[in-house]
């Protein structure tokens, strides 16, 4: 448990950004041109894990990880920008370790055959994160995530509309 508990720790650090993948893929699409959700201020509206565990230790499974995420987390704001540049926003609540408002998230690329989301944060280039693309119109974006831990796939889902 404590290995899962450490994961989601993780994860929600850095807004779900960092979960799995290294492979750079030939069919990605030029971010100049860019998906649908380009240029648009997302905010996450919804995380969840499945299958679902006691994340807490109460004895109940917890499949919606927003509940873990404190309110200075709820209102930030990420951008998938033209050129392949990630930024994001701090919203109105501020958490003790907030930096400035605004900042550089990292780069991202995206395949458009296999449909993943590549993301390179700004300040570990080894930091990559790969997200399935369920969805994605100029007013949701919605990914799956998936982690191994100990030889068990957890998976996630995350939604981010556009504000």
């Amino acid at each position: 448990m404590k290995r899962i508990n450490s994961f989601i720790v993780a994860a929600m650090a850095f807004m779900m950004m960092t979960l799995a993948g290294c492979k750079k893929n030939d069919n990605e699409i030029d971010p100049a041109d860019g998906p649908v959700f380009v240029g648009k201020r997302l905010i996450l509206s919804s995380f969840v894990m499945t299958p679902a565990v006691d994340l807490d230790g109460d004895g109940k499974v917890d499949p919606d990880l927003m509940a873990f995420l404190q309110a200075c987390e709820k209102d930030n704001i990420v951008i998938f920008e033209k050129g392949g540049r990630m930024s994001g926003e701090n919203g109105l609540l501020r958490c003790d370790d907030d930096g400035p408002s605004e900042g550089d998230a990292g780069t991202w690329t995206y395949n458009e055959q296999t449909q993943i989301l590549r993301i390179v944060a700004a300040d570990d280039k080894n930091d990559i994160s790969e997200w399935k693309i369920i969805e994605a119109s100029s007013k949701v974006l919605k990914a799956q995530v998936e982690v191994e831990e100990d030889g068990f796939v957890l998976k996630a889902v995350m939604t981010w509309k556009a504000v």
